[in-house]
């Protein structure tokens, strides 16, 4: 059988394809683990910040594995309430008894035009006596007592900024998880190679003097979410963010129903059109998710050609093509998931991160028909 020159051109195209474009990935460019900046035992007095609402279950569940954290510089607990309606002041009121570390307060729910949760997070960043400070949620808990130790070893004078990662718990949908990650490993790496320009995550710690020098939430107090975005977009400085994403300094994220999990998505489209160094960022992955399409619809236009043309060795390439695909995206995916702690099944990569691509779309749509006051504070 004579083989064209068509033909081979074809099929040497599909390898190439199928050879480079799994390297154009989030997962490969993922973050590197930094070293410590702060030795064990030489770190100081930290506070984290919580703002809650309605928020009862979370923080009996959650809260008692951030009041007994291994620190011995020693730390304060503040928590918000945004003028719950549950039994979130009992809760708050009981372990308050219990620990002289943990401190509340609340706003009143009179405050309009503004987003609650921001405004309780800037009372809870003004109270704290400490210079650093860890900013989270109640529907998240630490990976263990020395969460707070593994955090603090990069609260150094190099850092103003500090992004942990948040995964989520092992019981959440394998796609959440994922998504998590390959975000994460998009976030980390701008803040590692330049200048943070988003946090996908729950677990920041920053210095309250940038936050109160650069007057806190004061241009983007209007929306109503988005405060781990707009912190990193606003507050970064080149070379002045570390990323921590050692296991010790992990915090689990509880796994999110689908109405919240959908939520924010939405939230983030409006927050993103407010966002500055968007390009960069949206660019490297669009350009990423293109050459994935790409690779993708040549394997299988070249099958559809090959059985249309009877060129059976257009057919060896591409089917050939799509296993060193999935072979690579799997091994690349292997790394960064053992990198990050993250278990989800190898083989399901490929149809997650083209999920992620046309999830987007789709709640860019939603978000472009929707009402846009649904995003402010009215």
């Amino acid at each position: 059988m004579v083989i064209s020159m068509l033909t081979i051109c074809i099929c040497a195209l599909l390898v190439m394809l199928a050879a480079a474009t799994p390297f154009c990935s989030g997962l490969h460019r993922r973050p590197h683990r930094e070293q410590d900046g702060t030795p064990e035992g030489e770190g100081q007095a930290i506070s984290i910040i919580m703002a809650v609402h309605d928020n009862a279950q979370e923080l009996e569940r959650n809260l008692p594995a951030f009041l007994t954290q291994d620190y011995a510089p020693g730390y304060e607990i503040i928590i918000v309430d945004e003028s719950s309606t549950d039994e979130t002041e009992d809760v708050l009121k009981r372990f308050k008894h219990q620990h002289n570390n943990l401190y509340t307060t609340f706003i009143p729910e009179s405050s309009h035009y503004l987003s609650r949760r921001k405004l309780a997070l800037t009372l809870g960043v003004k109270a704290a006596h400490n210079e650093w400070i860890i900013i989270t949620d109640a529907d998240c808990k630490p990976n263990g007592s020395n969460w707070l130790q593994t955090m603090s070893r990069h609260c150094n004078d190099s850092h103003d900024l500090v992004l942990g990662f948040t995964p989520f718990e092992q019981s959440s949908k394998p796609f959440y998880q994922f998504e998590r990650l390959l975000t994460s490993c998009y976030c980390m790496r701008k803040a590692q190679r330049g200048m943070a320009y988003r946090y996908d995550g729950h677990n920041l710690a920053m210095r309250k003097s940038v936050f109160m020098s650069n007057n806190g939430f004061l241009k983007n107090l209007k929306f109503l979410r988005g405060e781990y975005d707009f912190i990193a977009n606003e507050h970064a400085q080149p070379q002045r963010t570390a990323v921590a994403i050692e296991p010790e300094a992990h915090i689990i994220q509880d796994s999110p129903s689908r109405k919240k999990w959908a939520n924010s998505h939405l939230f983030y489209m409006e927050t993103r059109r407010h966002l500055e160094r968007s390009f960069g960022y949206r660019m490297l992955f669009n350009t990423d998710t293109l050459l994935l399409h790409i690779n993708y619809l040549a394997q299988v236009a070249a099958m559809v050609y090959s059985a249309l043309t009877s060129d059976w060795p257009i057919l060896g390439a591409a089917v050939a093509s799509a296993m060193i695909t999935l072979a690579l995206r799997a091994t690349i995916a292997n790394k960064a998931m053992k990198l990050f702690g993250v278990h989800v099944s190898l083989w399901s990569v490929p149809l997650m991160e083209t999920r992620v691509a046309w999830q987007n779309l789709y709640f860019m749509l939603r978000h472009r028909f929707s009402d846009k006051y649904d995003f402010i504070r009215r």
